[in-house]
């Protein structure tokens, strides 16, 4: 009878039940074993990915909420979080959360867990063919897809390869105590790190931002969500923003001095609005109307326009002052218009002049 040649598996595709002895008698051949899977590890690796993604995902929310007045530590724990993860579950046990909830594992040539070097090299390389921020993790599963032994590029440079736990002799007692530990010790630290950050949630009402001029004369008084952004006008004297809401206002101020003998606020207010171009086929201009900001005299109006496709609603005062003309133009997405004009009204309505300190 012809004997099989020892070199050889059967392949994993035409029973993925099977299980092979010979996996258990040689622990050297973990090249071969895993050259005999079909596309399925591929799905068990990325259902893995994720698991471990959320996870991460979740401790380093709780984390960066604990540590919010710590800016170094907000860019740096998403990345000290997943190294500690990969590295010390990966490298001393061979699993992660994921891979363990979906019965594969990460080994050496040997069929033991890469242990710290390996795991390392596996930790760091993630960093670019799994990132999910990076390519979307697409890297890693071109890789795993493409290759015979099914190694995303971490394996390939570490020389490790991810194996059905099946196909492994049983696992080792030291094995199992390491996983019966670091499993749960690290589930504690989630739910520690999240009860802690719910603790610490701040439900009161924050006092409203004030945000000074350039020149210190005037200031603008907004919900403590706004924040500065000098990003909207080069020549804004105040310019701030509320990104998430996608709430915008800027101030524009000049001086009364800088215009000719008899020159008012009627006059201020219809250059402005030949400087917009409000008569612009492509905008929707309603009238403007007099009115008072504070104690100061001013014009108000809005229309509509499109911008790089989308349709913005603005809110732009003209106010004058003793000693100044200012241009207060404030804006966000038609769409939320209706939802936020009265927020818009109050926040232009703030301006005022700084008292000085005594």
């Amino acid at each position: 009878m012809e004997q099989i040649p020892v070199n050889k598996f059967p392949t994993a595709s035409a029973n993925d039940a099977y299980v092979n002895p010979y996996a258990f008698d040689n622990k050297g051949n973990m090249e071969q074993l895993s050259s005999t899977y079909s596309s399925s590890i591929f799905f068990r690796r990325w259902a893995a990915t994720i698991i471990d993604f959320l996870l991460i995902a979740l401790t380093t929310g709780a984390a960066a909420y604990l540590f919010k007045e710590v800016p170094q530590l907000l860019v740096l724990a998403p990345l000290l979080i997943a190294i500690c993860y990969y590295l010390l579950l990966e490298g001393l046990t061979g699993y992660t959360a994921g891979k363990f909830a979906l019965r594969i594992q990460a080994v050496n040539a040997n069929g033991q867990p890469p242990g710290f070097v390996k795991g390392l090299i596996r930790t760091l390389l993630r960093l670019v063919d799994t990132n999910p921020v990076l390519f979307g993790g697409l890297p890693a599963g071109i890789s795993v897809l493409a290759t015979r032994k099914k190694q995303r590029i971490g394996d390939m440079a570490a020389n490790t390869y991810v194996v059905k736990v099946k196909d492994l002799p049983p696992t080792s007692r030291k094995k199992t105590i390491v996983m019966t530990i670091a499993f749960p010790v690290y589930a504690v630290l989630v739910l520690v790190l999240t009860i802690m950050a719910l603790a610490n949630i701040d439900t009161t009402p924050k006092e409203p931002e004030r945000f000074l001029s350039v020149d210190g004369q005037f200031q603008i008084t907004a919900p403590a969500d706004w924040r500065k952004d000098t990003s909207l006008n080069d020549e804004a004297d105040i310019s701030i923003s509320n990104l998430f809401a996608e709430k915008y206002l800027f101030v524009l101020t000049e001086s009364k001095s800088d215009f000719e003998e008899g020159y008012t606020l009627s006059d201020y207010h219809q250059d402005m609005e030949v400087a917009l171009e409000l008569t612009a086929s492509d905008k929707i201009y309603y009238p403007t109307a007099e009115t008072f900001i504070g104690n100061y005299p001013a014009y108000q109006l809005s229309f509509e326009s499109e911008y790089d496709g989308m349709k913005i609603a603005y809110i732009v005062t003209t106010i004058e002052t003793d000693t100044h003309y200012h241009q207060v133009f404030a804006w966000t997405l038609a769409s939320k218009y209706d939802s936020v004009q009265a927020e818009l009204h109050d926040v232009v309505s703030s301006l005022e002049e700084t008292i000085p300190e005594a």
